[in-house]
């Protein structure tokens, strides 16, 4: 009788006797893999609502931050746009700068439209993103009117102190010799090489003052003198009337006589001589002193021995000589 040989049955390690074989495990692997897909699933879906509502999150802020700088250059616009120097550069007239071009490119930089604000009320990241880039077009529009705008009232205040240096120039020029004191446009050609519109402002005046004292002092020597040869004339007038009132005096109290068709007259000592005859002495014809008799000089011996030409046999007056 042969022996057969047998195997005998492998022993399970001690403990795991009671673990089901592998076909006894299979609905316990289904049951897990279900268990974790639904877990994955729904860990998923929240994962993503998280991760999306993480995005969203981040796009608005990204929009306020856009938003904030808009208004942030829209309230700097408006504040330059209400600045003195700018108030200033507008009230500044076409006569007073010698560009006047430089007024019609601020009148333009003033007059640009500020834009609407941007407001971040999308509930999505794209609509988020496309308000943030609205926002930050904005801003940078806003900034580049704001720098637009100071340029041009810089080239304002540029043009008024160009057209300063330009007349206190002339006022330097033009009051060579004028000035009562000449070290006030000493003052001034300083002022004008420094283009400083203060110094400028204090040398014009006291240009013009001391040109006004000058004219002030030539307008009065020039008076005193027109008073000082209107009195030398007056005085002059004065001694030639007196001269002339002493010549007539003269020539009424003394004269000689005249002598015509072989009559004479004139005066003398305040005697009267007229004809041939005269008030006292002797004369042609006739001759009376203090009387009214009539003489006949004829008759008179003196006159015929010394006076009678024997060529007069007529016994009639001749001239003597």
């Amino acid at each position: 009788m042969e022996e057969k040989n047998t195997v005998p049955a492998a022993i399970p390690p001690a403990g795991t006797e009671d673990i089901p074989t592998r076909k006894d495990r299979r609905p316990i692997i289904i049951a897990v893999a279900a268990v974790t897909a639904t877990v994955l699933a729904v860990g998923g879906v929240c994962g993503y609502r998280a991760y999306e509502h993480r995005r969203v999150s981040l796009a608005r802020q990204a929009c306020a931050s856009a938003v904030a700088d808009q208004s942030k250059a829209v309230k700097s616009y408006k504040a330059l746009l209400g600045a003195d120097a700018t108030t200033a550069a507008l009230k500044t007239d076409v006569k007073a700068v010698k560009d006047a071009k430089t007024l019609d490119a601020l009148k333009r930089a003033v007059g640009a439209e500020t834009p609407a604000m941007v407001k971040c009320d999308a509930s999505d990241k794209n609509g988020l993103d496309e308000a943030t880039a609205k926002a930050d077009k904005t801003a940078r529009s806003v900034k580049a009117d704001a720098k637009t705008l100071r340029a041009a009232v810089r080239a304002v205040e540029s043009s008024k102190l160009d057209k300063t240096v330009a007349d206190a120039d002339g006022l330097y020029r033009a009051t060579e010799g004028k000035v009562q004191d000449e070290k006030t446009r000493e003052n001034l050609a300083k002022a004008v090489k420094a283009r400083d519109a203060d110094a400028i402002g204090k040398a014009v005046k006291a240009v013009n003052d001391s040109k006004a004292a000058k004219e002030k002092a030539d307008a009065e020597a020039k008076a005193k003198a027109e008073q000082e040869a209107a009195a030398q004339a007056a005085a002059a007038a004065q001694q030639a009337q007196q001269q002339a009132q002493a010549q007539r005096s003269y020539s009424s109290g003394s004269s000689n006589g005249s002598y015509s068709s072989n009559r004479w007259a004139g005066s003398t000592g305040g005697q009267s001589y007229s004809g041939g005859s005269q008030s006292s002495g002797f004369q042609g014809g006739s001759t009376s002193s203090g009387g009214s008799d009539d003489y006949d000089i004829t008759q008179d011996p003196f006159f015929n021995q010394h006076t009678t030409n024997p060529s007069c046999a007529s016994g009639g007056f001749c001239p003597i000589g």
